[in-house]
């Protein structure tokens, strides 16, 4: 199967996300922050190749993509519910109000007009439901990674909240995580590595870095390569 479709992603693109979906350690951290809140009816916007997708509870869980591709290895792989869907350009009707959270990680930054994606994931959500993202922080950071991954921003906390607040959504966390990842990511930027060294150095990050991650839960970082919202539709 080819998983690169070249309308709308480039081959590094497809590579780093091979690498991301292997990362078995960050993705099980990444998805601890969002776990109280993943009950009921959940999707997931932009699964990919189905990296958290896998550690999710597949009762009730619809996996979601804009790259048919992705959403027939969704099936394959996950099996489970999955839904073409381009959150920038649409709501389907049929589900409106109709999914108790909706998580999303690393695709709002792909997307050029993220406001009306915060509308669609507010359509979509039922009442008190939660708007669980995962987004790249710190603009300051925004290299050669983020142009090869198709980025068209890196967030700032007050980015995410203006965003979310202007929909109608009540803000129940938000914060900057990932400090050891925002230097790391920096670092790739300034001095790019080959496609082959990305991975071992991917690999390397997951194993030895992602453990003390877990302190953050404890202290909030000031700064970090990444931020978690939690957002309740009111």
């Amino acid at each position: 199967m080819d998983l690169n479709n070249k309308h709308t992603w480039s081959s590094k693109s497809n590579r780093i996300l091979e690498y991301a979906s292997t990362l078995e350690k960050y993705n099980l951290w990444l998805v601890s922050f969002f776990r109280p809140y993943l009950k009921g009816r959940v999707l997931e916007v932009g699964a990919g190749l189905g990296g958290l997708s896998k550690i999710l509870p597949k009762k009730s869980l619809i996996l979601s993509d804009n790259n048919p591709a992705y959403i027939e290895h969704l099936k394959e792989e996950i099996g489970v519910d999955t839904l073409h869907l381009n959150i920038e350009k649409n709501a389907p009707k049929q589900y409106h109000g109709y999914f108790d959270a909706i998580l999303s990680s690393n695709v709002f930054e792909h997307i050029k007009d993220d406001d009306q994606a915060f509308i669609n994931c507010f359509k979509l959500l039922s009442n008190e439901g939660y708007l669980l993202l995962f987004v790249p922080a710190g603009p300051e950071i925004y290299g050669s990674l983020d142009r090869d991954m198709g980025h068209f921003r890196r967030y700032k906390l007050n980015d995410i909240k203006r965003k979310a607040n202007k929909v109608g959504f009540k803000i129940i966390e938000i914060r900057y995580v990932n400090l050891p990842g925002y230097f790391a990511w920096w670092g790739r930027g300034v001095f790019p590595a080959q496609s082959a060294a990305n991975g071992v150095l991917a690999k390397i990050f997951d194993l030895f870095v992602t453990p003390f991650l877990y302190l953050e839960k404890y202290v909030n970082p000031p700064i970090g390569q990444s931020i978690i919202l939690v957002a309740q539709k009111t």
